[in-house]
């Protein structure tokens, strides 16, 4: 048994670091997205089989529920015809821009905890709920069928959350996911079907939302090379989460006396997770505040005035942003300021706008375009009032970018809507987002019709 769990260890690892790793290298913008959201709702897919199919296999004897892995072999038949070595994209000098991640290293770090948390607290079920549902005074195929509703939820959950525009941040994402993953584990301490089902739902509902998110947030973070790197620690950490739960769940069963009490303890830690991830980023929050009061504020002559020695410029290369370009240079040159000007570089919103999906190299030449067009336009402005400014393309999203690089400024200028053709960037609704979390004053340029 443990010499077949160490070789199914190994074989888990290299798919997991394999899928995830060349999601990233063959996908981009839009495209990359759908994968994802295919490659966690195929997750969810998989508990159902395993677990309807395990459970049913179950009442007939224990060893028949790892005739399951005999699907391994069609699944290498469609690998050696599918998979291809990806192809390298030529980085010309000049041609695509420099881009910068902040802090990635954390952010990384951040995403491993996370789907390390996430498989700590999802592989506790599998291994315990057959016990949990036979003390209830159900079979095993219930069991089996209670899991595949939690892979269901995962599924369609994961779908549906990938055609929503109005998605919400990383932190967010996680912060909501621990909150249902808790309220799922208070569930399982009722003694009744309804609140498992509930239970299973929750779950797989978290467990999509907290999948989606890491695997998304380190596709981003791999697009300046590694992915094979940064994915295979987002294997390690998935692994290690699955085999900690195995060790821990057995003691505090011991210790806590029945499963019921086990999972209100599970749901409570969940749950105090949840709390503490919201403390610290309000915390961060509020010290970005404070970090942008201290940047706009100085004292004169025992009176408190208001300085814009730096502003950033938030520039997409729409009309609006354009507007939101001349406005903050006029503003510079009136007050003397540095200027930065930032273009968040986020292939999705580029490929969503064109209703359909571009090849890999067309919506990098075409992401190349417009932020060369934008900057050239911001340069030749700045030129024309004597002004120097510094531009900076970042990969990331819109909104918590320019939110995060807000604490170094003390003015924020952006349009208050992006592109409307063919490469929309869906600005308005960055916009509102920084007006309300920028660490400084946000002016927001609207063209009067």
């Amino acid at each position: 048994m443990l010499i077949g769990r160490f070789i199914l260890g190994i074989g888990i690892a290299g798919i997991s670091t394999a899928t995830t790793a060349l999601t990233a290298e063959y996908y981009h913008g839009a495209e990359r997205g759908k994968v994802i959201s295919y490659q966690s709702a195929a997750m969810g897919v998989g508990v159902l089989f395993l677990e309807t199919i395990g459970g049913s296999l179950a009442d007939i004897g224990w060893q028949e529920p790892f005739l399951i892995y005999l699907i391994g072999f069609p699944v290498l038949i469609l690998a050696l015809i599918s998979i291809r070595e990806p192809v390298k994209m030529r980085q010309e000098e000049g041609i695509l821009p420099e881009v910068e991640i902040i802090n990635k290293g954390p952010k990384v770090a951040l995403c491993y905890s996370m789907i390390f948390v996430a498989m700590f607290l999802m592989f506790i079920l599998p291994t315990n709920m057959p016990y949990h549902i036979t003390d209830m005074g159900y079979n095993l195929f219930i069991c089996g069928l209670m899991l595949g509703i939690l892979g269901v939820s995962q599924a369609a959950f994961s779908l549906l959350y990938s055609r929503t525009s109005n998605k919400i941040g990383d932190r967010g994402a996680y912060a909501s996911a621990l909150l249902m993953i808790g309220c799922a584990y208070c569930l399982l301490n009722m003694s009744h079907i309804v609140a498992v089902i509930a239970a299973m739902v929750l779950v797989g509902i978290g467990m999509g939302l907290i999948t989606m998110t890491v695997i998304g947030s380190l596709s981003y973070y791999s697009q300046a090379g590694g992915s094979g790197k940064i994915m295979g620690g987002y294997s390690v950490s998935m692994n290690l989460g699955t085999f900690s739960s195995s060790i821990i769940i057995a003691p505090l069963i011991s210790v806590s006396g029945s499963y019921y009490d086990a999972f209100l303890y599970i749901g409570i830690f969940a749950l105090a997770l949840c709390a503490l991830f919201t403390i610290s980023a309000t915390a961060e929050r509020l010290k970005i505040i404070a970090e942008g009061k201290q940047a706009v504020t100085r004292e004169a002559d025992g009176d408190l005035i208001s300085l814009y020695d730096s502003i950033l410029i938030a520039t997409d290369g729409s009309e609006t942003s354009n507007l939101a370009v001349r406005n903050g240079l006029e503003i510079a040159k009136n007050n003397s300021s540095e200027v930065t000007v930032l273009y968040v570089f986020d292939t999705e919103y580029y490929a969503a706008a064109t209703g359909s999906v571009p090849s890999a190299e067309a919506i990098k030449n075409l992401s190349n375009v417009v932020s060369k067009s934008a900057m050239d336009y911001v340069l030749r402005e700045a030129a024309a009032r004597g002004i120097e400014v510094n531009p900076k393309v970042i990969i990331g999203h819109p909104a918590e970018t320019i939110i995060e690089e807000s604490a170094k400024h003390s003015l924020v200028v952006c349009g208050s809507v992006g592109r409307t053709n063919v490469s929309r960037i869906l600005l308005g609704s960055v916009a509102e987002k920084v007006a309300r979390m920028a660490a400084c004053p946000v002016l927001i340029c609207r063209k009067m019709q």
